[in-house]
């Protein structure tokens, strides 16, 4: 959320820069993301008054240029302009000769047409103070003074805080809720807005009535009529703060409900009070099927559980969201209906998220608006039609109000506070501070007795007042201190030491971790499943249409991260994630955890000493083999059953006892082609929870060997194709005994007639002798004939 910091101290008086103020704001909680200048590089450009037109010079890509004769107060200019709102009497923002607009663009004199134009009139898009452009010059009020600058006359010296604002919070989505923080962090005086408003003699009861059949998703809901409005441009002031903030302008009286949510937080609508049906509002349910064109112009078709404000004849919005054109405030209105109303949360995130409908009023109501504070906002906005619009406000409020708030008070011990923090301000240091907060503090004996306002929707109990009393106080003012009881040891659960192992062992392999969505997109699970799979897990209330499912199979984000690098012109791609799927089964959902690897490209960085070779399956199988091995866990071949593979080009590893714990393989070409990968892409899934289910013996320690090692040599050649080497690795370990301390595949050989060659080399070590070639030569005979005796190999006694 982005606020001007002069419009904070309209309530706070503060000394202070905005920097310092930001950082004041950040170390208790509120983050603030940037301090930014409103118009750093606007110079030398005032306020000028075309006191006439003195000729037309034709057209210029579409718009009428005319010759124009500025005051800028002492001076008066030619000045040439295109823009359709030039027209004489305007005051408007005025660039002399000399004058500096954003990116440095110096101002001078031209020749337009043969004319000279000494100076420019501008647009807010040639200020920098926006992006409107098309509806022409940056008008001011009539009185605006002549030759003024207009970096003083707006307030453009001024710094932006963009606040990053946590859920829990939305009082702070306001500047008098920010102004209250402020104000509380540094003893500064906090003062509210001035609610000063004149009411005609005219009841609004006589001119509007209010209906709530919903109060279960509506706890209150107000409205006031004002008459006699004329809706035109807002005030330079009021749409130089609201461009500072992100808005754009657009009228005075749309431009209030603006400006005051901003300000105090609650969200407000106009309604056309001539457009509303017997001048009437009802909120209720919409009914399945029901239709309403919104602001927006999008005609969005509604359900059941949404709720709407309509009249007696039809939805006249969406409640909390958007309001419906059929009502919309334009230039022929001149009697508002205005509403300020308190919506349950739930419903207008369910609503927002079903019609991908976003809007500024949403995001606050979604997290909770200030049920008794919409009261001040109502009159605060009928205060601003009055004076800037020339409205004439009918006398009292209409308050529908099913169930009015039960007041909250809760206790606050100062023993708590030392209890939690390890020290406590004085007594009177925590009334100031939770008093400056806005929650009054009363003495209740040896405790307080703390009033939470509705504004403070996250203070549910004593350890919540308590939070609030340190964050003012300040965190580094808790002393450092031993702890003084025994300590214990903590035992991480054996998920969290999984993945830290995971993560150790992959990247220290060089593999980046990935985070994706839990979500998936249909057409891709679809592309994923096997046969056996279950039915993906369907969102009752989805984000997007790419987004409707659970996630079934560990590869799927992983694969859309692939396919997002490749289209980024990335392709080689080595990423690992730990997450979850979700599947249902017998009644109950399961969420397996797994470690999901993806590879694509090249298998090294091109350098002139290596060979450019391509990742392949191998690569694939080898980081399962190194994830499962970090476990103690050694493997065989295994039946593996997740879909997505090429079939063959899928493989299992198996555990001792026959549970696949890892598949991998190349990723098929249709699934490939789904997610928009070009290139070949190879898989791997690790079952966490397989893993954890299987028993490993204790690690123990093997001290450092002190005699050497000896190395032999094998090869055999295969002429059984359905042999594996894993089954000869086995025989060989069996045959060769407790000598034998490594084994490892160094050479393969195709032959033309299909055999292969296949020759591994062998490291025999002591503990308590060095061995003698007649040993090792003895145990490397044996292997030989206990594998071709076994198997249909021959030696070939290399």
């Amino acid at each position: 959320m982005k606020i001007p910091y002069g419009w904070i101290r309209d309530f706070v008086a503060l000394e202070r820069s905005a920097a310092e103020a930001a950082d004041r704001l950040t170390n208790a909680g509120i983050e603030v993301g940037s301090v930014t200048p409103i118009a750093p590089d606007l110079r030398g450009v005032v306020i000028g008054e075309i006191e006439a037109i003195e000729r037309e010079l034709g057209e210029s890509h579409g718009h009428r240029l005319v010759l124009c004769r500025v005051s800028a107060g002492r001076e008066r200019f030619s000045v040439v302009s295109g823009a359709p709102n030039t027209r004489a009497g305007v005051r408007a923002a005025f660039a002399p000769p000399g004058a500096v607009l954003p990116g440095n663009r110096q101002i001078g004199i031209a020749k337009i047409r043969g004319v000279e134009s000494q100076g420019m009139l501008c647009s807010e898009r040639e200020l920098g103070l926006g992006e409107e452009h098309e509806a022409g010059l940056l008008t001011l009020e009539a009185g605006a003074p002549l030759g003024r600058d207009l970096v003083e006359h707006l307030g453009l010296d001024d710094h932006v805080l963009e606040i990053e604002i946590t859920p829990n919070r939305p009082d702070c989505l306001s500047v008098v809720g920010v102004a209250r923080e402020l104000a509380a962090l540094t003893g500064a005086r906090f003062s509210y807005p001035a609610l000063e408003l004149k009411e005609s003699d005219e009841a609004v009861e006589a001119l509007a009535r209010v209906r709530i059949e919903a109060p279960d998703l509506c706890h209150r809901f107000t409205a006031r009529v004002i008459s006699g409005v004329r809706v035109a441009p807002s005030p330079a002031w009021m749409a130089a703060r609201l461009r500072a903030s992100g808005l754009r302008p657009i009228a005075n009286v749309i431009d209030i409900t603006n400006y005051v949510m901003w300000e105090l937080g609650q969200p407000l609508h106009a309604f056309d009070w001539a457009a509303v049906t017997d001048h009437t509002i009802v909120v209720r349910r919409a009914g399945d099927g029901e239709r309403i064109v919104t602001l927006d112009g999008q005609d969005r078709t509604l359900d059941g559980s949404m709720l709407v404000i309509a009249d007696p004849a039809r939805a006249v919005g969406i409640a909390g969201v958007m309001g419906g054109a059929n009502t919309e405030v334009s230039t022929r209105t001149t009697r508002v209906l205005l509403e300020a109303a308190y919506f349950l949360p739930a419903s207008i995130r369910r609503t927002s998220a079903a019609l991908g409908l976003k809007s500024d009023a949403a995001y606050r109501f979604e997290r909770g608006a200030d049920l008794e504070g919409l009261a001040d906002a109502s009159a605060r906005a009928a205060q601003l039609m009055a004076q800037v619009a020339g409205g004439v406000v009918a006398r009292g409020v209409i308050d529908a109000w099913p169930r009015p708030r039960t007041p909250v008070r809760i206790g606050l011990r100062m023993s708590r506070i030392e209890r939690l923090i390890g020290a406590a301000p004085e007594r009177g240091e925590v009334r100031r501070i939770l008093d400056g907060l806005g929650l009054p503090a009363r003495d209740g004996g040896p405790d307080l007795e703390v009033e939470v306002p509705s504004f403070r929707r996250d203070v549910a109990m004593e350890d919540d007042l308590v939070e609030e009393v340190i964050r003012v106080w300040g965190y580094d003012r808790i002393p450092s201190v031993l702890v003084d009881r025994p300590t214990s040891v903590v035992h991480q659960p054996m998920s969290l030491r999984q993945e830290r192992t995971v993560r150790h062992v992959l990247t220290g392999a060089g593999l980046l971790e990935a985070t994706t969505y839990s979500f998936g997109d249909p057409g891709r699970s679809e592309a994923l499943r096997s046969p056996v799979d279950p039915e993906p897990i369907a969102l009752v209330n989805p984000l997007s249409q790419d987004a409707a499912l659970l996630r079934a199979h560990p590869l799927e984000g992983l694969l859309g991260a692939v396919a997002v690098n490749v289209r980024r012109q990335q392709p080689n791609v080595r990423l690992f994630e730990i997450g979850r799927t979700y599947a249902r089964a017998d009644g109950a959902t399961r969420e397996p955890r797994w470690v999901a690897i993806a590879l694509a490209g090249a298998r090294t960085e091109p350098a002139w000493y290596a060979e450019r070779a391509a990742i392949d399956v191998y690569d694939a199988k080898g980081l399962a083999e190194l994830v499962v091995s970090a476990f103690g866990i050694e493997t065989r071949p295994g039946a593996g059953r997740l879909g997505g593979f090429e079939p063959d080009a899928h493989g299992a590893l198996a555990a001792p006892d026959g549970a696949v714990v890892a598949e991998f393989g190349e990723v098929a070409t249709g699934v490939r082609e789904r997610f928009g990968i070009e290139l070949p892409v190879y898989g791997a899934a690790v079952s966490l929870d397989a893993l954890a289910a299987v028993p490993v013996a204790p690690r123990r320690y093997r001290p450092l060997p002190r005699f050497p090692a000896v190395q032999r040599d094998l090869a055999f050649v295969v002429e059984d194709r359905a042999l594996t080497a894993g089954q000869l690795e086995a025989e060989i370990r069996a045959a060769a005994g407790p000598l034998l301390r490594s084994l490892a595949v160094f050479d393969v050989f195709r032959m033309p007639d299909g055999r292969r060659s296949l020759a591994w080399r062998l490291t025999f070590q002591a503990d308590d002798r060095t061995l003698t070639d007649d040993e090792v030569n003895r145990i490397q005979d044996g292997v030989a004939r206990a594998l071709s005796a076994r198997f249909a190999v021959v030696h070939r006694g290399t």
